[in-house]
């Protein structure tokens, strides 16, 4: 591969990167300011991150991985485009799907997953093929 493919190839990257990790820290409601200071980094070296306009280390792509509680290799995954779609029949969909949903639950409180408890029984007691007997 030539200089020009391999730069083009790598801005590609550091762009999604960056995507995966401005996505992931609003997903969290964490500003910026908290993301890079739980990282050791200036603001504006966060930001050169999230706009792919600078590639993040191992070290710090690791350190990620650990702030966020995921696996280091969702950095690196297509972002989803539009909205979330549930879909069984793709199991990289749906592996997608349930991150998704662990990550957004990891920041809900005592009270707030246990509202989400009862209200996740409530759907699938909902739904005309399920019941939640079936599946304690």
């Amino acid at each position: 591969m030539d200089r020009v493919a391999t730069r083009k190839r790598k801005d590609r990257l550091d762009s999604r990167i960056g995507q995966n990790i401005r996505t992931e820290r609003e997903m969290r409601k964490m500003s910026r300011e908290e993301l890079a200071e739980a990282l050791d980094l200036t603001v504006s070296h966060m930001g050169l991150i999230e706009r792919g306009e600078r590639g993040a280390t191992a070290v710090t792509l690791e350190k990620l991985a650990y702030v966020f509680d995921i696996k280091i290799d969702a950095l690196f995954s297509e972002p989803e485009r539009g909205k979330i779609k549930l879909n069984e029949g793709n199991s990289s969909s749906l592996e997608s799907n349930r991150r998704k949903i662990t990550s957004m639950i990891t920041r809900l409180n005592e009270n707030e997953s246990e509202f989400l408890i009862h209200v996740i029984k409530g759907l699938i007691n909902l739904h005309p093929t399920r019941s939640i007997n079936e599946k304690e």
